[in-house]
């Protein structure tokens, strides 16, 4: 379910079927939203799910991956130039979809405290 609703909020926030010259283009208010988002999303998800905090995470930033590798691979097939800083990306991501992670810490450590 992570690894969806990583993929899910990557397509819906960072992608929204735009160029990859409007993708360009991004404001830094929908980067801060994206990782609003994902955020919260893990305050979700630490609250149902059974796994560990470190899974639930890792598979959230997975899902984020995922389809940023399906975006890389269908921009390339139009023009192979795109995407040539491709690890920095990842880099990128990474640091934005982490919040994720402090919200399955931070349900999980409410969670604990109220029962």
């Amino acid at each position: 379910m992570a690894l969806v609703l990583g993929a899910a909020s990557y397509f819906a926030v960072l992608y929204r079927f735009q160029t990859y010259s409007q993708r360009n283009a991004t404001s830094q208010t929908t980067w801060i939203v994206f990782s609003a988002i994902m955020f919260v999303l893990g305050v979700v998800l630490g609250w149902v799910a059974s796994t560990s905090f470190l899974r639930t995470g890792t598979f959230m930033v997975l899902g984020v991956f995922a389809a940023h590798s399906v975006v890389i691979y269908l921009d390339t097939m139009e023009d192979p130039t795109n995407h040539n800083l491709l690890p920095f990306e990842f880099i990128i991501y990474f640091v934005l979809s982490s919040p994720a992670y402090l919200g399955v810490l931070m349900s999980r450590i409410v969670k604990r405290f109220s029962q």
